[in-house]
């Protein structure tokens, strides 16, 4: 007998096991929502200037003095977007790109690489102007948008798996590394395009800081003093009790039933090398197929190896 589910059912159901990246997707989106409601009181009600005063209290102030009065903002503004395009597009790139991260690092270490990449994107926005003499006569904009915490995501997995293979368009085959070179020559061009008198709203400088601190993360990452490790003990507090699920031990096996006994060095070695060699095949079965063609075996095999980091 199959039992149906309701909408709110479904959703509760769907939270619970979308761990931090589903979390992150989730936030991003309602806040989203909010703006797309306010916005459309603004117009419907004819209430100019609605939309603009709540997105001050969302966005990073262009003035880092102004964080006094607003500092929450460098952790908001990562969440928040207000242009449908601007919020779809990040959205799409952080679903797939952390579906590969969290293969390799892990639930915590996909949340601190998303915040401390987005908190540094927002120092080099704003570090920009006071460092180069072209913006001297210039201020910095607000920052809104998680395209640099993203950015971030993105370059570690991309300067760490370079040679794995994404379908560029669905279609083309392309290696991880090739394609984050791909936007960060994007965000150079960018630079000179604005400079030139071509208006852009985009924040590249922001871009570009996500990318340094994704590059910087992932250098001797498997040291056991690697800064990140410190990071992802401080950032573990956010796991939400309720939503998190029992592990079991790393280094037993249940035989029989209810006997269970150590595994040894070699046997746990060997566990360790089927996984990911298991792991391996799958993420490149993503990079041709999509992680739509995997099987639901599969996918749930990708879930729980998330669960183990």
């Amino acid at each position: 007998m199959i039992m149906q589910q309701n909408v709110f059912q479904y959703l509760k159901g769907s939270l619970k096991n979308s761990g931090v990246l589903g979390r992150i997707l989730l936030v991003n989106t309602i806040i989203y929502l909010m703006f797309l409601i306010l916005q459309l009181v603004e117009v419907l009600f004819v209430r100019e200037g609605l939309t603009e005063n709540v997105v001050h209290y969302f966005a990073a102030p262009g003035n880092p003095a102004d964080l006094i009065y607003i500092p929450w903002t460098v952790i908001t503004s990562m969440f928040s977007h207000y242009a449908f395009g601007h919020f779809l597009f990040n959205m799409l790139i952080l679903f797939f790109t952390g579906i590969i991260f969290l293969q390799h690092f892990g639930e915590k270490r996909l949340l601190s690489t998303y915040i401390l990449g987005g908190i540094f994107a927002y120092v080099a926005h704003v570090g920009a102007f006071y460092l180069f003499p072209v913006f001297a006569q210039q201020s910095a904009s607000p920052v809104i948008g998680a395209s640099g915490a993203i950015m971030a995501v993105f370059i570690a997995i991309a300067f760490y798996r370079p040679a794995l293979k994404v379908l560029l368009f669905g279609i083309i085959p392309v290696p991880l590394f090739v394609l984050a070179a791909l936007y960060i020559l994007t965000d150079l061009t960018g630079i000179t395009e604005q400079q030139a008198g071509n208006e852009s709203n985009i924040a590249h400088f922001a871009h570009l800081g996500g990318v340094i601190f994704g590059a910087v993360s992932i250098i001797g990452v498997d040291s056991s003093k690697h800064f990140m490790h410190y990071a992802d003990r401080f950032f573990g507090w956010f796991k939400a009790p309720k939503l998190s699920f029992n592990r079991k031990p790393k280094m037993k096996v249940h035989q029989g039933g209810s006997q269970t006994k150590n595994m040894t060095d070699e046997e746990f070695n060997v566990n360790k090398k089927l996984r990911q060699e298991r792991l391996d095949a799958i993420l490149e079965k993503i990079g041709k197929k999509g992680y739509e063609g995997l099987t639901k075996e599969e996918k749930d095999f990708l879930f729980n190896e998330s669960q183990r980091k």
